[in-house]
């Protein structure tokens, strides 16, 4: 497989005090004077090495049952996040920048919230803390994650290109100029 892998390593120093990630990915507070450093791994998958289309039905956040094939025929950005995950607070103002860009150019963006429908309330404050204004589906388990190539910590970001298939995947945190260098990628086919 010729697919495309770009790895690196960076300090994030928004998060170097603040957590771990444990590898069931749990945060976890670092010892005094330890440094952090988190590795994300971003990957590309060129169009001739691309599978069939994704599948994905979780509930959105009003209770109805939703499936990525409505997104059929636009590139779809989908992070995987939840309330209690320290990483995803901090990449989150990046993804509702990058939705606020590309929601116009044929781009969707979809949170997929590791949360129980019980949790939609702290869901609710978590998308008016952050300005999501992009949708946001609940239910997310283990398994979706598996399907998408990604976890079985968060957060994780996948784009889907407008066959369904998956284009790229961000294993960890990201940042915007990562975010945007693949979306860019995946639009320009």
């Amino acid at each position: 497989m010729t697919t495309k892998l770009i790895r690196f390593s960076s300090l994030c120093t928004a998060f170097t005090a603040l957590f771990l990630l444990t590898a069931d990915g749990r945060a976890q507070t670092p010892a005094k004077g330890q440094e952090v450093a988190a590795a994300t791994t971003l990957t590309f998958v060129p169009v001739t090495e691309r599978k069939n289309p994704v599948k994905l039905v979780l509930s959105d956040i009003k209770g109805s049952r939703r499936q990525l094939s409505e997104f059929k025929g636009k590139v779809v950005v989908v992070n995987f996040w939840a309330t209690w995950c320290v990483p995803c607070k901090g990449e989150m103002p990046e993804f509702t920048k990058a939705y606020s860009t590309y929601r116009d150019r044929g781009v969707e963006f979809l949170g997929a919230a590791n949360e129980p429908r019980s949790s939609r309330p702290k869901v609710e404050v978590f998308m008016r803390e952050y300005a999501m204004q992009f949708p946001v589906w609940l239910e997310v388990g283990d398994q979706a994650l598996t399907d998408f190539g990604v976890g079985p910590g968060i957060p994780d970001t996948v784009i889907v290109d407008k066959q369904g298939r998956i284009a790229a995947r961000i294993v960890g945190a990201t940042d915007g100029a990562h975010l945007r260098e693949l979306i860019d990628r995946v639009i320009q086919e």
